[in-house]
């Protein structure tokens, strides 16, 4: 039997999209645990046509189009930083999960991906550990891609940007004549110039390729019970990035992006994931099997200037599997509705982090301190490194393991809708570290010659963390209205801060030369040291009210939530300065604030208002022995987001067109802090883009520009060697997609 069509969701509702799919299959795949499934939480979807219309091409497209979901671009596809609701970190754990296909994305440096035929990106607000475990106490994203079940046809995009890039786009979905065999293969190719200059060799530094590939292949059983989908994706990256640029205190101005040594980034990333699900009447049965792996090289010039103090690489070789078992009651009549289940990792990690310091950093970061010493008692003698250059070799293999068991209950009683539920998550980590340089130094009030000096540091750090992750709802359903309440519990693990070994290896080399020559610099014991550089898990409690309400061409949602965050992880400075960031468990922080979504379809236009406000503060944070910051705003998360469009179908039905569609939206993005006493900051700023788009049978044209107004705008700020850095916003950019379909 054929479908007459198959109706795409609307954002955060169930209105008609402006395009159909035609379905030849009776089952359609859908997210095992999905945001109809919680209607006690704050969420938003797009459906296929929506992320097309609004240009998202990646996750980081869907910042500020969901109510105080941020993502900035900036650096390379390595960063993927996310802040929702005030929480977010810059390096380690993400604040939001990400799961594809029902597979949880296991490493974030694999977050940034190209977006390639997305049917549908769920984004649940607030934490959703109790279904979703590790990782998701800010929120969570669920995207699924299209499947052969679902449509049929070839489809060949391309498209060209004022950079200048392009892009080149193919796809099949087919199936054998019973239907009951579908797949399908596509492949992408984004090519991009880049934007940003280095006036050190006059070439763009973030230019870069990227290639994406997928293959899926879906099973019916002939009784249909069985739905066995298998998904193969993967996808390599080559590009510049890192376009920092150095304030100039004195001038107080930004200088140009000006460094002397080469960043670069690429990855290779594969993951396949096998979903086989059964449907036994009362019962629905599920497994997600998946394997992962992650290869992916950085390099930095770390001080992002043209003199040479330290350059960073960063090599990881990342395997995982994950496997988990769901179990739901079918029957959607019953008053007792239920889901519970099991999950299980296994995560191994290799990486090599060497820093290679050069002249400049030898001399002031090195010499300058331990000089500083011996000069009070011999001022015209010092030691001296003969080297212009050495590599601090830092390598750690760090394996993590996991296992959680859950079970969430829902009953329909009358009006009401009832939930409970509870995760219990356990998760071990080990780091195995080694660190060893050589160098040639001298003292030159005893020593003649340079002496050859050896230095390692090796050793082997655990941590593990045992949650418990609640979850208590009730929603009130009157008319085409309904009220709710929540609390929820969200777990970010802890880890190991990696970054700050560099550091450490500094500090055994100095009270190694000082250890020969009789003098004692004073500093701590590298082995607390290396302890110090484990961090706990964050643990936030989310208090929630929410109202929504849906008619057929109009809907509205309002939500008002309070969150407690316990052992919050914030990158910062290592104490006395140093050239690595490390994560540090702050105190406690609260985040209270509001979120506002609103959709209304009169006719052929479209009209759509999301808004949020957080305001996210330390309530403890003692910084160091004279310093709180309690009260601060908390750093990189903005304090509100806004997103309104308008548009408009015009649907011709002429020989010489079918539709034409015109589009604005407006997004607003401020006030964001860069440090925890609030000195600096990003007042608010908008960002104007439009769209005209054209369709005729097979064929669809799309024009495009973004930030209109070409505003001026930062997205990151940091310090490094005490000079401090900003990453300016993308300008201006206009393009054209062209998009043919060929309907099987």
């Amino acid at each position: 039997m054929k479908f007459l069509s198959f109706i795409l969701l609307q954002t955060l509702s169930g209105n008609l999209a402006d395009t159909v799919v035609n379905l030849d299959a009776v089952t359609v795949s859908a997210s095992i645990k999905n945001a109809e499934e919680t209607p006690s939480a704050a969420y938003s979807t797009f459906n296929m046509k929506e992320i097309e219309n609004l240009g998202i091409n990646s996750v980081k497209d869907v910042s500020v189009s969901v109510p105080n979901f941020y993502q900035p671009k900036y650096g390379s596809h390595i960063t993927s930083t996310i802040y929702i609701r005030g929480f977010g970190s810059r390096i380690d754990q993400p604040a939001m999960g990400l799961v594809i296909d029902n597979v949880p994305v296991m490493n974030k440096n694999a977050f940034d991906f190209d977006f390639l035929d997305i049917r549908r990106v769920d984004v649940l607000r607030g934490p959703q550990g109790t279904l979703y475990g590790r990782n998701s106490n800010g929120g969570l994203m669920d995207i699924l891609t299209l499947s052969p079940t679902d449509w049929q046809g070839t489809k060949i995009s391309v498209g060209f940007e004022s950079e200048p890039a392009y892009y080149v786009q193919v796809s099949h979905y087919g199936t054998t004549a019973d239907k009951r065999l579908g797949y399908s293969l596509s492949a992408h190719f984004t090519h991009h110039s880049g934007f940003f200059t280095n006036t050190y060799n006059n070439a763009k530094c973030d230019a870069g390729n990227s290639f994406s590939a997928r293959s899926k292949i879906n099973w019916i059983s002939k009784s249909g019970r069985w739905n066995i989908e298998n998904t193969l994706s993967g996808g390599v990256v080559d590009e510049g990035g890192y376009a920092y640029r150095q304030f100039d205190i004195e001038q107080n101005h930004l200088k140009p992006i000006n460094y002397n040594d080469s960043c670069h980034y690429s990855r290779t990333s594969i993951i396949d994931g096998l979903v086989a699900k059964y449907s036994g009447g009362e019962i629905d049965f599920a497994s997600v099997t998946s394997y992962q792996f992650l290869h992916d090289n950085m390099l930095l010039d770390n001080d992002f200037t043209v003199e040479s103090y330290f350059a960073l690489q960063q090599k990881q070789y990342e395997h995982a599997v994950t496997q988990e078992f769901i179990a739901k009651r079918h029957n959607k009549e019953a008053k007792w509705q239920w889901s519970t289940g099991v999950f299980a990792f296994l995560k191994l990690l290799d990486m090599e982090s060497p820093v290679t310091f050069k002249r400049d950093g030898i001399e002031n970061l090195i010499l300058k301190n331990a000089n500083k010493g011996i000069r009070t008692v011999f001022p015209e003698n010092g030691i001296e490194i003969a080297d212009n250059s050495f590599p601090i070799s830092c390598d750690f293999d760090i394996p993590t393991v996991g296992a959680a068991v859950f079970h969430e209950s829902r009953w329909n009683l009358g009006n009401w809708r009832l939930t409970a539920g509870l995760r219990v998550d356990y998760e071990q980590a080990q780091m195995t570290y080694n660190e060893n340089c050589d160098i040639r130094y001298r003292f030159d009030l005893t020593m003649s010659n340079f002496r050859n000096m050896h230095s390692d540091f090796a050793g082997k750090e655990t941590t593990s963390s045992l949650v418990a992750l609640p979850k208590l709802s009730a929603q009130y359903i009157f008319g085409d209205g309904s009220i709710y309440a929540t609390f929820a519990n969200g777990h970010k693990a802890g880890g190991f801060n990696t970054q700050i070994f560099s550091d450490i290896m500094q500090s055994v080399l100095m009270n190694q030369m000082m250890s020969e020559l009789g003098v004692s610099l004073g500093s701590r014991n590298a082995e607390q040291t290396a302890r110090d550089t484990k961090y706990a898990p964050e643990t936030n409690y989310n208090f929630e009210i929410g109202f929504r309400y849906s008619r057929p061409t109009f809907t509205t949602s309002t939500n008002l939530f309070w969150i407690e965050g316990v052992n919050q992880q914030i990158t910062v400075m290592p104490e006395g300065g140093g050239i690595g960031r490390m994560m540090s468990n702050a105190g406690r922080t609260r985040s209270i604030g509001f979120e506002h979504s609103t959709r209304y379809n009169p006719g052929n236009w479209q009209f759509s208002l999301d808004a949020g406000y957080t305001d996210a503060r330390f309530s403890d944070y003692q910084y160091n022995d004279t310093t709180n910051h309690r009260g601060s705003h908390v750093p990189y998360a903005p304090t509100a987001t806004c997103s309104v469009s308008v548009r408009y179908n015009w649907d011709v039905q002429k020989k010489w067109a079918d539709r034409i569609s015109f589009a604005i939206q407006n997004q607003a993005v401020g006030k964001i802090f860069w440090n925890e006493n609030n000195s600096l900051s990003q007042p608010l700023y908008e960002l104007l883009s439009a769209t005209i788009g054209y369709q005729r049978e097979h064929l669809t044209l799309q024009l495009f520009a973004r930030n209109i107004t070409n505003t001026s705008y930062h997205t990151f700020y940091f310090k490094s060697v005490s000079r401090e850095f900003y990453s300016d916003g993308t300008p201006r950019t206009f393009g054209v997609n062209l998009k043919y379909t060929i309907d099987n």
